[in-house]
């Protein structure tokens, strides 16, 4: 009987020791999933930032995905924005409670903040001096609802395993800040009363590191120094328009004359077309004879003897037989070229007549007068009659 009492308290103390492994093994588990959650709120609240450092540091209203955060750091502001503001921005937290999941943290939620660091950073041009930093914490300490420990240091350690070297928890027995893993780091704990058992997972980016390379929204000029080469297509949102002004030379970007596309290039603080045709105004001054232009309504231009000329309506117009005494119409030419006529021949369908006088000395001459009236006369200078016509040909030219 003593052999058997002996072996049921053997056993009853390895069931125990059993019992107690597997209590401690799922509350491990539980609170690694809790510090899951953390992690990816973190990550969230770190995308945030790095697409919008440049705003973060100006101090400016936040837009991401169609969900805009007034700038502040009141709750739901900027710089203390929520689980739910960071879930539709669509930045990885679908399906991601707003509420802990382990013990103490059911009862409650994270707190998110962001900060500029150092202090009068932002006083620099554009903010430039300020590193962006913040941290995702539990909104209550880790307590077990049924024991009387003050914190569950138990699961604590384990959630600061999970996470990793970014992780931090407020002590106790310290000050109430925040020490991260290690000791490695330290920050103001940003729950009211700085309590014990403040679980955060700290993220952010210095100035100098974010510096060096692009980010989404970027305003800062790159200033590459060798040829860069891109995979896919160019999208460049900034237009002008042909003359308009430009800030820099040598930049370019897709445009447009008088509404159709073109490609263009700051040249001497002017857009002008990069596609190597020269726009200008028909009749304004050119520097090489027989270069080739453009109209702004897509009239091709050729200079001649300092001046665009249109190639369009240019040179000859029209050639038609008048009689004596006709107007020769004037031809309607562009700016910058000047109408002018000559009389190319003259003939007649009945040479001897006694009613045409002038068509029966054998021979006739032509003249036009200023007013571009036509005077046709016989070699005698008697006017000759309707049988005779005049051949004139009329012209555009500079």
């Amino acid at each position: 009987m003593l052999s058997t009492a002996l072996a049921l308290i053997v056993a009853a103390v390895v069931a125990l020791i059993g019992y107690r492994e597997q209590a401690a093994k799922t509350q491990a588990d539980f609170a690694q999933i809790q510090a899951d959650t953390i992690a990816s709120i973190r990550v969230a609240a770190e995308k945030l930032v790095f697409d919008h450092y440049g705003d973060f540091q100006e101090g400016k209203p936040i837009t991401h995905d169609n969900v805009t955060l007034a700038w502040g750091d009141e709750v739901g502001a900027a710089l203390h924005p929520t689980v739910a503001q960071l879930a539709a921005m669509d930045l990885g937290l679908t399906g991601i409670s707003e509420t802990g999941s382990y013990k103490s943290l059911v009862q409650g939620g994270y707190d998110i903040t962001i900060q500029r660091s150092p202090a009068g950073c932002e006083a620099s041009p554009l903010g430039a001096d300020c590193n962006i930093t913040g941290m995702v914490c539990t909104d209550r300490p880790v307590r077990d609802p049924n024991s009387a420990a003050e914190v569950d240091a138990f699961g604590i350690g384990k959630m600061l395993l999970r996470i990793g070297g970014n992780a931090g928890a407020s002590l106790l027995g310290g000050t109430g800040e925040i020490m991260g893993v290690g000791g490695g780091w330290t920050a103001p704990n940003p729950i009211a009363g700085a309590p014990a058992g403040i679980v955060c997972a700290r993220f952010g980016y210095g100035a100098g590191t974010m510096f060096d390379f692009l980010r989404v929204r970027d305003t800062r000029d790159p200033q590459f120094m060798n040829n860069m080469t891109l995979k896919g297509g160019l999208n460049v949102l900034s237009t002008a328009n042909v003359g308009d002004a430009c800030p820099t030379d040598g930049m370019a970007l897709w445009g447009q004359i008088n509404g159709a596309p073109v490609w263009l290039r700051c040249m001497a603080g002017q857009w002008t077309p990069a596609n190597g045709i020269s726009y200008a105004v028909e009749g304004s001054a050119c520097t090489q004879d027989a270069n080739f232009g453009m109209s702004t309504a897509n009239v091709a231009l050729v200079c001649s003897n300092g001046k665009w000329v249109s190639e369009a309506r240019s040179g000859l117009q029209n050639s038609a037989y008048y009689q004596h005494g006709n107007v020769v119409p004037t031809p309607a030419c562009r700016p910058g070229l000047v109408p002018s006529a000559v009389v190319a021949a003259v003939s007649a369908s009945n040479i001897i007549g006694s009613n045409n006088t002038g068509n029966n000395t054998g021979s006739f001459q032509a003249t036009l007068s200023p007013a571009w009236q036509v005077t046709i006369t016989g070699s005698d200078g008697s006017a000759a009659g309707n049988s005779a016509m005049a051949l004139i040909l009329t012209y555009c030219n500079p």
